[in-house]
């Protein structure tokens, strides 16, 4: 058995934002020919789920928040990397100040800052809708100590971005990815795909050697220097193009399926 895992913005979804009909029948191949495929993603768990229902996936683990926390087959928690509390709680305080919206994931739950344009522009990217309790009761009730996020996304506009990236720089203890420009990711420093997808393999007794990664950005590379083969979509950062194995069309031409169909059909 073989282990293949995907990122999914940029690599796995077609230009609609979902998976492609082709996408899906390869995963489904690759599936009854009796190997594993495993998401791994910033998103959240129950977004990451939703996709997995279009192919009948399930009953395999899951790499959410960028390996802030993985999940077994059974659902329970293998490895939990969140935020610390006190650099949380300060994010939180900085959002306030500056009057940015930061969204708080912790597992399931999410956490956003109120109801506006950025709350309902993740909603329609991740199909997810919050919590109906915001960021401002999560951190007055004392919740972002007791269950600290596994990432905050601050967004709003470039300059405010800035402001949050250039603080969060000398704290080493997190991590910050700018997706865009009005767009901050930010996760504890010791989470990583790389990690999780070493945390996968463990629980499902498979070489690394053995496994797979299909990238595109930054926050992949961890992942393609552990695994076997890394494949890249012609769409990635230069970076990540020149770390791959492979490199195999980009994401809105399918180039995860395409390479599973001629590794299924040479194999």
């Amino acid at each position: 058995m073989a282990v293949f895992c995907s990122d999914i913005d940029g690599t796995l979804l077609n230009a609609e934002r979902t998976l492609s009909p082709r996408t899906v029948a390869a995963v489904r191949s690759l599936i009854a020919a009796g190997h594993t495929f495993v998401l791994c993603s910033s998103r959240m768990p129950t977004s990451m789920r939703l996709l997995e229902a279009l192919y009948e996936g399930g009953d395999v683990p899951l790499i959410a928040y960028n390996g802030g926390i993985v999940l077994r087959s059974d659902a329970s928690v293998a490895l939990n990397v969140p935020i610390r509390p006190t650099d949380a709680g300060a994010i939180y305080e900085t959002c306030q100040r500056l009057d940015l919206h930061g969204s708080f994931y912790s597992g399931e739950d999410w956490y956003a800052w109120a109801e506006d344009k950025w709350t309902a522009r993740e909603a329609n990217n991740t199909g997810v809708h919050p919590n109906d309790e915001f960021a401002s009761e999560y951190y007055d009730s004392g919740r972002i100590k007791s269950a600290p996020p596994h990432k905050v996304m601050c967004m709003g506009e470039a300059n405010l971005i800035d402001i949050v990236e250039q603080q969060l720089a000398h704290v080493p203890e997190v991590v910050t990815y700018r997706s865009k420009d009005t767009y901050l990711e930010i996760a504890n420093a010791e989470c990583s795909k790389g990690a999780g997808l070493a945390s996968v393999a463990q629980e499902l007794g498979v070489d690394l050697a053995d496994c797979y990664f299909f990238g595109d950005n930054y926050n992949d590379l961890p992942a393609f220097a552990v695994v076997g083969t890394s494949i890249a979509v012609s769409n990635a950062k230069d970076a990540v193009l020149a770390a791959a194995t492979v490199v195999t069309s980009r994401h809105h031409d399918d180039g995860v399926a395409e390479y599973l169909e001629n590794f299924l059909a040479t194999s």
